[in-house]
């Protein structure tokens, strides 16, 4: 049996009321009343797994949920906070354009999610919207919240499964006012993908380390902490950039060991310096292993005559269609400057047979 953190509001009677919950197996159910009074215990829901895997993940689930819609609407983590305004707070940090090689930083793939910060006051988009659409993301995180109400996550709505279809994940998490099946499909789909913490007063590197422990202490697999590498030479920043590329990321993003500014900063660096052409394909390889029977890598054909070779963007289902199918005979390939003898870098196929 696991009982959830205690949470409150004030009613318009200007009384502090509590609300928590309570799970048992595969059951859950509430405690609510005013703050040192009577206290009104709801009948058990008893559930079936939906969107997790066994019951008692569903109970549990659905329980942090309610929660998370409770905080998103009027309910504050702590009974001090009853009466705070509820605020974005200070302004994210924006990212300048890679210009060059930076000195030593620490390199992340840059996602196609919609950028989201998470405070004790709920959760927001750059501009400081209020995002309401993925409330099981907020009852994750709003026990951090009790002990350190300062903390700010900074991170983006994401899953890498769907890095194709942007359009996806903003229609989950968008709408002003979700029904019930819009949040149970984004709790099925979308992750919050964090990569920084909003402090002032830490380096990168201090916040990169406090965000590992915070994030590996976590249950399940919504909360996702963005792979961050050091990087010492211009050759490994450019090698991780090809690598991105080719598991389908939109780009690199550059962070020096300096502090979190609430502005666009030199301290923070995008990188999206791809071309895009297509060529002639010569041929699509399958794979073996795991990728037996999947298509995994092309050959296609320079202006010059000279072949080259490169990966393919795309799930596992559509590596299997596109192996099955008879061999496209143009590929659109999208790579990072060419070498000196004119090879692209880090090809990948984004398409094949692209119409006009």
């Amino acid at each position: 049996m696991s009982t959830g953190k205690r949470i409150f509001k004030r009613d318009t009677n200007g009384t502090i009321r509590t609300w928590n919950y309570e799970v048992d197996g595969d059951r859950w159910r509430s405690h609510s009343g005013v703050l040192g009074g009577a206290v009104v215990t709801s009948g058990w829901t008893t559930c079936v797994p939906k969107s997790r895997d066994t019951a008692e993940e569903q109970a549990l689930f659905e329980a942090e949920a309610e929660m998370g819609k409770k905080l998103d609407k009027d309910y504050a983590v702590t009974e001090a906070g009853v009466d705070e305004p509820r605020s974005f707070g200070p302004k994210v940090m924006l990212a300048h354009k890679f210009e060059g090689w930076p000195g030593e930083c620490f390199s992340q793939p840059k996602l196609d999610g919609i950028r989201c910060k998470v405070n004790r006051h709920g959760m927001w988009s750059r501009t400081g919207k209020p995002i309401l659409g993925a409330p099981h993301i907020f009852a994750i995180l709003a026990p951090a919240f009790v002990n350190k109400p300062d903390l700010e996550f900074d991170g983006e709505l994401y899953n890498h499964e769907l890095k194709d279809d942007f359009n996806k994940i903003v229609s989950m998490v968008r709408k002003s006012k979700p029904e019930d099946d819009d949040i149970l499909e984004a709790s099925k789909l979308v992750q919050y993908h964090v990569y920084d913490l909003v402090l002032t007063d830490k380096t990168f590197s201090q916040r990169d380390q406090m965000l590992d422990l915070f994030v590996a202490q976590l249950p399940g697999n919504e909360i996702v902490k963005v792979p961050t590498s050091p990087v010492a030479t211009i050759e490994q920043l450019d090698r991780a950039y090809g690598t991105y590329l080719e598991a389908g990321y939109e780009g690199q993003i550059i962070r020096l060991d300096g502090p979190y500014e609430n502005k666009r900063s030199k301290q923070l660096l995008k990188r999206k310096e791809f071309e895009t052409r297509e060529f002639e394909l010569i041929a699509v390889e399958p794979g073996n292993g795991n990728w037996a029977g999947l298509a995994k890598r092309i050959r296609f054909r320079l202006d010059d005559g000279r072949e080259c070779g490169g990966g393919i963007r795309g799930t596992r289902e559509q590596m299997a269609e596109l192996l099955a199918r008879p061999q496209p005979k143009i590929v659109t390939v999208r790579y990072f400057t060419p070498t000196p003898d004119g090879m692209p870098r880090f090809p990948v196929a984004i398409d094949f047979d692209r119409p006009d």
